[in-house]
């Protein structure tokens, strides 16, 4: 059973989506113009506290969100009481990044600029300003390195080299915060707002236009390639504040069966520079009107050091490859594949178990809420 909430292709994913969403709740589209992916959400219940589940912000990560929803639809929807209906409006939104997922990238292309853009360092930047764009001067030392020729033994060990170096003073951490110098290099965050952006901020603004409150959760995967002998399926609920934070403890209230990872570095803060998390506190949160937001990461492998490191040479190989050959080959196809959708279907399985404990547990936490 668990096998079929599964797609091979965004085509086949949506379909499956829509056929079950209309059954539970008021299924809707946001379209753009000249885009071949549109998204679709649905709306479950009319209340006034909006807690909503999206997906596939990374392309191939949204084969396990699209299962993870699939699976929400055909167990739980249904059994959602009125009285819950009444004061909670449950919200799926199905693939934020379309192209990425029927071409199994984490990223999309910007066919305007150029570049690979990471999605989620693409929300809330003000590009009107190029000079004034978030600096991360600290991920320039690793970008001739990630995007050098492709060697399973010494780009590996040279990146490793580069971990241990790096590890205290900010440099291998800066490789994930996002950076607006280099269309081709790790975690672009483009040059310009992106259509699937704009799309996602247009849902929101829709679900929230009489809401009351915002629990948003992202689910995502990938910590790097998955080991059939050695590779875990964790799960995490991913948060962008320290500990002491408001939103960091509604959730660790809310979600006692999952591990919250609070980010002590975002004292200051947001660490991550685009973020959808970040964005939708800024845009929604009021005096009146709370905004709860994290993420929802399944692992993928040999946390926690070598897949950071698997991650990352994958990541740059691929660019290597478009950059010097036009296109991925075969291996570092199959080995970026392996960090965001192992193939291996105990960790399939192993994904939607994670899924299945964050959805009951939520639904039994806002029930119990009600009391």
């Amino acid at each position: 059973m668990r096998r079929s909430y599964f797609s091979e292709n965004w085509f086949q994913a949506t379909e499956q989506f829509m056929q079950r969403a209309s059954q539970f709740g008021d299924l809707r589209w946001c379209v753009a113009d000249g885009h071949d992916f549109d998204i679709p959400y649905v709306l479950i219940g009319n209340g006034p506290n909006k807690v909503v589940i999206n997906s596939g912000i990374h392309g191939i990560e949204g084969y396990f969100g699209s299962a993870a929803q699939n699976m929400f639809l055909d167990k739980i929807a249904g059994t959602l009481s009125p009285d819950l209906l009444r004061r909670y409006t449950f919200v799926l939104v199905h693939v934020i990044n379309g192209w990425g997922m029927q071409n199994r990238m984490r990223e999309v292309v910007d066919k305007k600029r150029g570049g690979l853009v990471d999605l989620n360092r693409n929300f809330g930047v003000d590009f009107s300003r190029p000079n004034a764009l978030p600096q991360n001067p600290k991920y320039a030392l690793a970008h001739d390195l990630l995007l050098s020729p492709p060697d399973a033994v010494k780009k590996k060990q040279a990146i490793k080299d580069f971990r241990q170096k790096h590890l205290h003073d900010g440099a291998w951490d800066a490789i994930s915060y996002g950076q607006y110098t280099h269309p081709y290099g790790l975690f672009y965050g483009g040059a310009a707002p992106m259509t699937e952006n704009k799309m996602t901020m247009h849902i929101y603004d829709d679900v929230m236009r009489d809401g009351e409150s915002l629990t948003s959760i992202g689910l995502h995967t990938g910590l790097g390639r998955f080991d059939r002998k050695r590779g875990r399926v964790s799960r995490q609920l991913l948060v962008s504040h320290p500990a002491k934070h408001k939103n960091t403890e509604y959730f660790s209230d809310l979600l006692v069966a999952t591990t919250v990872v609070p980010d002590e570095r975002a004292k200051n803060g947001p660490v991550l520079l685009g973020d959808l998390v970040d964005c939708l506190e800024a845009r929604y949160a009021t005096p009146e009107i709370p905004v709860y937001t994290a993420d929802f990461e399944i692992g993928t492998g040999e946390f926690p050091i070598m897949s950071p490191i698997y991650k990352r040479m994958d990541m740059g190989d691929a660019r290597y490859d478009l950059l010097n050959c036009g296109q991925i080959n075969s291996e570092t196809w199959n080995n970026l594949t392996e960090s965001w959708y192992p193939s291996d279907m105990r960790w399939r399985n192993g994904a939607l178990d994670g899924a299945w404990i964050l959805f009951t547990e939520l639904i039994h936490s806002l029930k119990q809420k009600q009391k």
